[in-house]
């Protein structure tokens, strides 16, 4: 009685940890390792087999678990959070159930994890215990439950004795004697202490075998859905959290300026802004402060793990890791989008020793490459086996057909619109596409992007009646319906500041910030004052305008004569916005 359905090959991996008790589930990555262990617990507990469970996974992942739960079984599951005397009353008064924690809680309330005495312990991204010194491993491997089921698709990164650390805890004699692990599997140049093979890979496999799985996404491509969409959560560091909440209050000014009166056409804009900044920052500073950063990070070819962490974009180590296994491991081709340019550098710099050491390259697609380094681009891509990745921005999202070369999209953000999410998404998932189609769209969690989510998934633009290219005229509940999904994305937060900074002043003289765009610093500028716009005129102009794609790679923007006039104010507004950064900075 699962909410969903288990592929063929997930059934027959919940089969294999009932049967065993205890498992390594390795399987190769997007193949659902994280389905296959709710629904073992889900089946455990459905058949009075357990009554207490536990799930440790990273932090960063809570809240992608929780959500996945939720889908998957009606099962309940206590996130375990808050400081030390909560989480201990927590454990003391949780009898029976599933409690999710993170491995730096399991750290500290490990006595109190042991009271609880779960029968059940999945452990997720488990490479988190490959090293037997680290505290981490010796804390984890002092839980005993009778039923250990552990994840992950990297079971080994360097050496045997990582394998050996994870399996020690799910079958302690799979690979001991530890000591033999050396002189038994590694191979040795003579008279030297290197190691340059390794042997008796038969005898590892075989005793191996009863407790863990691993299968490979070509081993079961026949039972994949034809496009799988999945969201992965990328828990923001405290300096983006800062910078992102700091928006907050200009974004509620204005929206409690919208409830009153129609906004001006320089509030509106405003508050575009300050939503974008929002966008830029989720997708880490060092988009946001691009201009000062870049010239010291090109100069470093290869990036070091401290200046990736000063970067504070975690969408970057994401990617990282998502390229490694699917470009690296899995020889695959992958389309990486981003709305801005800047951000798909930062994406090459941060990911170009991964293709680089294994003999890869990525090519562009975006507005700046001229016509003739676009096409090369796209041939390359197509025919080149080492060229792996194609950046691109919303310029590549019309009008290519990439379904012959790639088979995967990563979205390093969502757009506003769903419809150019599916235009990103239509250039690999298409007809002519022979191969399943997986999707990958990050998202910073607990700010704008995760609203954002919630306004995409209805399948339904933004914009869509404002921009409805079809259409002669467009109602002006339009303009309303999407200042109304604006409140929706700053509604949880909305009333906590409102109460907070109302202070019996009068709110419209709180001061908004300009929003600076994308890299440039925050500077004093003069107001475009431009007379009121009626937000009729606006749309039908809007509406309007036709938007198409060249034979030759360039887009072509129609419009009649008439809407120029309505047009103007907004775009003048608009260009003196973006002109803040200089044109050599775009680069």
């Amino acid at each position: 009685d699962l909410k969903r359905t288990l592929f063929p090959y997930q059934r027959e991996g919940v089969a294999r940890f009932l049967a065993a008790g205890c498992l390594l589930l390795a399987d190769d990555m997007g193949l659902g390792k994280t389905a296959q262990a709710i629904a073992s617990c889900h089946a455990l507990f459905a058949a009075g087999a357990i009554e207490r469970a536990l799930v440790v996974v990273p932090a960063s992942l809570k809240p992608q678990w929780a959500r996945e739960w939720r889908a998957f079984t009606a099962l309940g599951l206590t996130v375990v959070d808050g400081d030390p005397e909560a989480r201990a009353r927590l454990y003391r008064h949780t009898k029976s159930g599933v409690l999710l924690v993170n491995y730096e809680q399991l750290l500290r309330d490990l006595p109190l994890v042991q009271r609880f005495a779960p029968e059940l312990v999945i452990l997720d991204e488990a490479q988190r215990i490959k090293n037997w010194a680290t505290k981490t491993a010796a804390v984890v491997k002092q839980l005993t439950p009778a039923w250990r089921l552990v994840l992950t698709g990297t079971p080994m990164e360097n050496r045997l004795s990582e394998l050996a650390s994870i399996m020690e805890w799910v079958d302690e004699f799979a690979i001991e004697p530890r000591w033999r692990l050396s002189s038994w599997h590694a191979i040795r140049s003579d008279g030297s202490r290197d190691v340059i093979g390794a042997r008796n890979l038969d005898t590892l496999r075989t005793r191996l075998a009863p407790h863990m799985l691993r299968r490979l996404r070509r081993d079961v491509l026949a039972q994949l859905p034809p496009r799988r969409d999945t969201r992965v959560e990328v828990a923001m560091t405290d300096a983006q959290r800062e910078a992102h909440d700091e928006l907050k209050q200009p974004i509620v000014t204005l929206m409690n300026k919208a409830r009153k009166r129609p906004l001006t056409q320089g509030e509106f804009l405003r508050l575009m802004q300050l939503l974008t900044q929002q966008r830029i920052i989720s997708n880490g500073l060092g988009l946001r402060d691009f201009v000062a950063t870049w010239p010291d990070l090109e100069r470093s070819r290869r990036p070091p793990a401290v200046l990736l962490a000063t970067m504070h974009s975690p969408k970057l180590l994401e990617l990282r890791e998502r390229l490694a296994e699917i470009v690296v491991t899995q020889e695959r081709k992958v389309v990486v989008f981003s709305q801005w340019r800047r951000m798909l550098r930062l994406a090459q710099w941060a990911c170009g020793d991964v293709l680089g050491d294994a003999g890869l390259r990525a090519v562009f697609f975006t507005g700046e490459e001229s016509q003739k380094r676009r096409t090369e681009n796209l041939v390359a891509f197509h025919d080149d086996p080492n060229v792996r990745v194609l950046f691109a921005t919303d310029a590549g999202g019309v009008g290519l057909n990439l379904q012959r070369a790639a088979n995967c999209v990563v979205n390093l953000e969502l757009p506003w619109n769903p419809a150019v999410l599916e235009q990103r998404i239509g250039r690999i998932y298409r007809l002519g596409q022979t191969q399943p189609v997986e999707i990958y769209n990050l998202v910073a969690s607990s700010g704008i992007e995760a609203r954002i989510v919630s306004l995409v998934g209805d399948k339904q633009a933004l914009f869509s009646g404002l921009f409805d290219g079809t259409s002669d005229e467009v109602p002006f509940d339009s303009a309303g319906s999407f200042l109304a999904r604006v409140e929706e994305l700053t509604r949880p937060e909305v009333v906590i500041e409102a109460a907070t900074l109302d202070d019996g002043g009068d709110e419209d003289v709180v001061h908004v910030p300009e929003a600076t765009t994308e890299g440039s610093a925050s500077t004093d500028t003069t107001a475009v004052v431009l007379p009121e716009l009626d937000v009729t005129t606006l749309a039908r102009a809007l509406s309007s305008i036709d938007v198409r794609p060249l034979a030759d790679g360039r887009i072509a923007i129609e419009l009649p004569g008439t809407a120029a006039t309505a047009l103007g104010g907004l775009l003048r507004a608009l260009a003196a916005a973006v002109e803040r950064t200089p044109v050599s900075a775009v680069h």
